[in-house]
């Protein structure tokens, strides 16, 4: 068995670390959505929705 050992590299296909940031706060919104609608997160509320945590809380209660 032949062993191939790769160079590691970083993968960064965005040009900015804001790029980055919004296109994970849209991931994670859509994601939080699917699994939680009633939370209505999206990308432009995201850090307000999650900000203190209370909405994450109310999702916990059964």
């Amino acid at each position: 068995m032949n062993t191939v050992l790769l160079e590691s590299r970083p993968y960064r296909p965005f040009k900015s670390s804001e790029e980055y940031l919004y296109a994970m706060r849209e991931d994670l919104a859509e994601w939080l959505n699917t699994m939680y609608p009633d939370l209505r997160i999206n990308v432009e509320n995201f850090m307000d929705r999650l900000d203190t945590g209370v909405a994450l809380c109310k999702l916990t209660r059964p």
